[in-house]
């Protein structure tokens, strides 16, 4: 990222820009809070990233929160260009992005409360890493939180026997397409002529596997740069503590453990707490993390550290479950639920089955601990024993259990969205405006989501809340006509639209966290 602008390789091929979740300052918030923090509220917060690209993380944050500050910087011009345009056309004036050099950014640009460096610091030179933790140091507010992501140690290790083979294969080679079309091919050749009982056969086809999904953009600046580094979690965090910062936590909290179990598990058992980075490390050692996303804060803020009784009780609670068929030999009494990454829960505890009852109907919405425990407790008041206090603390380990698990979102301000239908809905502006061009859009948990077709897409772009249902049909109606008259061919154009598909049409949209509560 310091290179000359005008040959700079992420002006030659465009790196693919959108939201992502795990950086959002509503996320960051809740983390540092969880720790003992007070941090900026995402109403009234300035947030800075640091090779933010074309803005599609940025400019749904901005338009998210129009009382907020936001500034994006990269080295790309036309990343910069495109992304001020974006910006210009939504009207966002709380949002800036200017082209410059890492390197030479300082304290004239003020202070933040959340610095974003996402997919850049194993992907730049040593001097603009040791300048992206440094400007940590110098930027982050005295309650600020810093995301930095990199490829880790020692996960990427396996990664890099693949990446050895792409580099040597496109040595020489300068134009993108062909180093990308060189490497895949060179490394499916090498992979299937390897012994596949062999370590390194086995780890070579496992690895022609995922890039066989990854985009050509992707492979091209992730996997084909061939100054990217991986780190370990301790060399990062020595760098941080040279510039007055500490561990906060990682984006994925609160998984702890990930893959870790059994021995595992229990070696990490017998770290103390306030040993976080340590536990961390001994984590990457015992299942081979190949990625991290760490959040560093400042040196002096003592932290909280470990859930307990009342952890989760200040947040706004939601969890993607839902309810699946009972197997065969379940017990009777026994609800099970379906997470994200197939993930299942068998539950017996009449209070948690009706909390995630109540969690699976809102979902992507949120519930405060306190309506969620009353709406589950009316939900079984005759199936409760006499004791009450015991019941609800039985609720309390479990849902903590869940959350430790990584299967409960918390957050001190719930996502403004809602699954209600409401008389004339509307959809948010960022997703109205990126489904006049594309099939991904952001939805309010700043995730992003895939529309199913032209036909969504449209009906998407209609919800500005101006429109009830009736006008919603015959607006899709008069852009089916439209369509066919302009003799454009769209498989699966349904003749006419029906009042049955819009209501499900808003159910779906609904559910995909695109409503503004």
């Amino acid at each position: 990222m310091t290179s000359d602008p005008a040959i700079n390789p992420y002006d030659a091929v465009a790196y693919p820009g959108h939201s992502f979740s795990q950086t959002h300052p509503s996320r960051l918030a809740t983390i540092a809070h969880f720790h003992g923090m007070d941090p900026a509220l995402p109403t009234k917060m300035r947030v800075l990233e640091l090779g933010c690209g074309r803005g599609g993380n940025l400019i749904p944050m901005a338009a998210q929160y129009p009382g907020s500050r936001f500034l994006g910087i990269d080295l790309s011009g036309d990343s910069i260009r495109q992304a001020s345009a974006n910006a210009a056309e939504l009207g966002l004036a709380n949002l800036a992005f200017e082209q410059r050099d890492i390197l030479v950014v300082g304290q004239e640009i003020g202070s933040f409360d959340y610095i974003i460096v996402h997919g850049v610091y194993s992907w730049v030179p040593d001097v603009v890493r040791e300048r992206i933790i440094a400007l940590f140091g110098q930027l982050l507010a005295p309650q600020g939180v810093a995301y930095v992501s990199y490829n880790a140690l020692p996960g990427c290790r396996l990664r890099d026997l693949a990446r050895d083979v792409m580099l040597f294969a496109v040595k020489g080679i300068e134009d993108p397409r062909e180093r990308v079309r060189v490497a895949r091919a060179a490394l499916k050749e090498i992979a299937e002529a390897s012994d596949p009982d062999s370590f390194h056969g086995a780890a070579l086809r496992q690895r022609l596997k995922q890039i066989d999904e990854l985009p050509d953009n992707v492979l091209y600046h992730d996997d084909l740069n061939p100054g990217a580094r991986a780190f370990a979690l301790h060399e990062v965090l020595t760098v941080a503590e040279r510039n007055g910062l500490q561990f906060l936590a990682e984006a994925s909290f609160p998984n702890l453990y990930g893959a870790a179990k059994g021995p595992a598990q229990q070696m990490l058992d017998k770290m103390p707490l306030e040993q976080m980075a340590l536990r961390e490390q001994t984590l990457d050692l015992l299942i081979g993390r190949a990625f991290r996303e760490t959040l560093l804060c400042r040196a002096d803020i003592p932290l909280r550290r470990g859930v307990r009784p009342g952890s989760l009780r200040p947040y706004h609670l939601a969890a993607n479950a839902r309810q699946a068929p009972a197997k065969d030999d379940e017990k009777p009494g026994v609800q099970r639920f379906s997470f994200d990454e197939g993930v299942q829960l068998a539950v017996d505890l009449p209070l948690c089955k009706a909390a995630l009852g109540i969690l699976s109907a809102i979902w992507p919405a949120s519930i405060t601990w306190d309506a969620l425990v009353e709406r589950s407790c009316r939900d079984v008041a005759g199936e409760m024993g006499p004791d009450r206090a015991r019941e609800l603390a039985r609720l309390e380990e479990a849902l903590i259990a869940i959350f430790k698990a990584g299967l409960l979102d918390i957050r001190l301000e719930a996502p403004p969205l809602t699954t209600a239908i409401s008389e004339k809905p509307a959809a948010s502006e960022i997703a109205r405006w990126q489904a006049s061009t594309s099939a991904e859009v952001t939805d309010l948990r700043h995730r992003t989501v895939q529309l199913d077709g032209v036909v969504v897409r449209k009906f998407v772009s209609l919800l500005d809340g101006s429109r009830d249902q009736r006008m919603l049909l015959d607006a899709m109606n008069a852009f089916l006509d439209e369509t066919r008259a302009a003799g454009i061919t769209v498989p699966g154009l349904p003749e006419r639209a029906t009042a049955e598909e819009v209501a499900m049409h808003l159910k779906d949209v609904a559910r995909l966290g695109l409503l503004r509560a």
